[in-house]
C-alpha cells in the first residue's frame, strides 16, 4: 500500500481545531500511527477564533498558531499547506492533491469546516466587501483600516460584533446592521439584546435595527450602504457576517449522507464506516454548531473513534462568550419560554443582567451580561441536568438560587 503498509494510515482533511484535535488524538492513541493533514490555507493551524482579538491588536500574530512546525514533524503528522483535493475515491481510499499526488488512507477524517454565508445583497461584489473566516481576511482588513475608515458590519451576531468592536478599538467609524429586530437574536433574549447595545453603542459603535439593506452601492469599489428606507451609510469597507454554510462537495462527491451538513453519529462516524466528520462541515443530531468548543470536542472524538478507541460525543449545549467588546456576556441553551412548564427568572440592576431558564425544574438556558464568575457554574448545572425543585418552591430569590449553583 506504501512505506507505511505496517500502520494505520490517517487522513485529516482541513487544519482548523477540529482536524488538529483529531490530530492530537491519534497521535495519542496510536502513537505510531502516520498522519497525514491537507489545507488550503498557507498558514500553519492557527487559533480560527482569535482573529477578531488579532484586528483589534490584543494578540500577536505569533500567538495565533496551535502548534509550532516541530510539533508536526515530533507527532508523525505530515501536513500539506496551500493544497486543495482535486478527486476523492472512497472505493480505492485516496485521494488526489491538485498538483498530482496520489495520498491513501485507511481512516479518513473530513474537517473541511464550512465558508461564509454572503446573502445576494446587490453590489456584494464590489471591491471591498468582504467576509472574515481566514487569517488572509484578517490582514486585508487591517491593511484597509490602518488609514481612518467607515466600516459597516452587516450581521450582528457574536462574529458581526466582536468585528465591529475590534475595528472600533482602532478609531475606526463602525456602524452595525441588523436585519432582526434585536442583537444577537440566536443568543440572548430582547430585554438583554437592549441593554447590550446601550452598552455598543456608548462605545461609539452605531447600531441600527432591524436594518433593511437595499443595495452596496458603488463604482467597482464600494462606497455606501444604502437601506430600504433611504439612508445611506458611507463605507470604505463592508464586513458580512451572516454565518456560515458547511462545505459539501468533497462528501457529496464521495457519497456520504448529508442534510444541512455531514451527518454523523455519537462516534462522529459517518455513513461510511471509515470516514469520520468533525468542526463545522458536520451534523449531529440534526444540530449544526459553528462554534469552537464543539469542533474541538468533536476532532477528538472522531480521532479516537478513528484510531480504534471508540469515544462519545456527548453534544453540547449552544453557549458563546463575547470576546472583544470588552463587555462580560455570556449565552447557553434556550432564552425564551417555550412549553408550559418553563420557568424564566430575571433580575437587572444596572448594567448586569441575570435570566435563567427551566423546564421540569432544571436550567436550560441563561443570559449573563455584566456578571462574572457564574458561567461555568451554570454550564455544570445545566451539563449535569441538576434539579432545582427545591428552589423553585414559591417566589424565587435570584441570590439564593445562584448560591444553589
Amino acid at each position: 500500500m506504501s512505506d507505511f503498509a505496517s500502520k494505520t494510515q490517517f487522513l485529516v482533511v482541513g487544519a482548523g481545531i477540529a482536524g488538529v484535535s483529531a490530530a492530537e488524538a491519534i497521535h495519542k492513541t496510536q502513537p505510531d500511527a502516520s498522519i497525514t493533514m491537507v489545507s488550503d490555507e498557507h498558514n500553519l493551524p492557527y487559533f480560527r477564533m482569535n482573529l477578531t482579538r488579532y484586528l483589534a491588536g490584543e494578540l500577536e500574530r505569533d500567538r495565533l498558531d496551535l502548534h509550532n512546525r516541530e510539533w508536526y514533524h515530533e507527532n508523525h503528522v505530515e501536513i500539506i499547506l496551500d493544497t486543495h483535493i482535486d478527486d476523492i475515491d472512497a472505493a480505492s481510499k485516496q485521494i488526489r492533491l491538485e498538483n498530482g499526488r496520489l495520498i491513501e488512507y485507511d481512516k479518513l477524517i473530513l474537517a473541511n469546516g464550512a465558508s461564509p454565508f454572503v446573502p445576494p445583497i446587490p453590489g456584494r461584489e464590489l471591491d471591498g466587501v468582504m467576509t472574515l473566516r481566514s487569517l488572509e481576511d484578517a490582514d486585508k482588513i487591517l491593511n484597509i483600516t490602518a488609514e481612518p475608515a467607515n466600516v459597516v458590519c452587516i450581521g450582528g451576531g457574536l462574529l458581526g460584533l466582536e468585528i465591529a468592536g475590534g475595528i472600533a478599538q482602532k478609531g475606526t467609524n463602525v456602524t452595525v446592521l441588523e436585519a432582526l429586530d434585536w442583537l444577537l437574536p440566536r443568543q440572548l433574549g430582547k430585554e438583554a439584546a437592549e441593554m447590550l447595545r446601550g452598552q455598543i453603542e456608548a462605545m461609539g459603535i452605531k447600531v441600527i435595527v432591524p436594518a433593511r439593506i437595499k443595495q452596496i452601492s458603488g463604482e467597482g469599489k464600494v462606497s455606501a450602504v444604502e437601506l430600504d428606507d433611504g439612508t445611506i451609510i458611507p463605507a470604505n469597507l463592508v464586513l458580512i457576517s451572516a454565518g456560515i454554510r458547511p462545505n459539501l462537495d468533497l462528501a457529496k462527491r464521495i457519497g456520504l449522507e448529508v442534510n444541512r451538513g455531514v451527518i454523523v453519529n455519537e462516534h462522529m462516524q459517518t455513513s461510511d464506516p471509515d470516514i469520520y466528520a468533525a468542526g463545522d462541515v458536520c451534523e449531529y443530531h440534526g444540530i449544526l454548531y459553528g462554534l469552537w468548543v464543539p469542533a474541538r470536542k468533536q476532532g477528538e472524538v472522531a480521532g479516537r473513534s478513528a484510531a480504534g478507541q471508540p469515544t462519545e460525543y456527548p453534544g453540547d449545549p449552544p453557549s458563546a462568550k463575547l470576546k472583544v467588546l470588552g463587555l462580560d456576556l455570556f449565552s447557553i441553551g434556550q432564552f425564551s419560554p417555550a412549553e408550559a412548564s418553563d420557568r424564566l427568572v430575571t433580575w437587572q440592576e444596572g448594567d448586569r443582567f441575570i435570566s435563567f431558564l427551566f423546564r421540569d425544574a432544571k436550567m436550560i438556558g441563561s443570559n449573563l451580561l455584566g456578571e462574572t464568575g457564574l458561567d461555568m457554574k451554570v454550564k455544570k448545572a445545566i451539563d449535569s441536568g441538576k434539579d432545582f425543585s427545591e428552589s423553585m418552591q414559591g417566589e424565587m430569590n435570584l441570590q439564593d438560587l445562584i448560591a444553589l449553583l
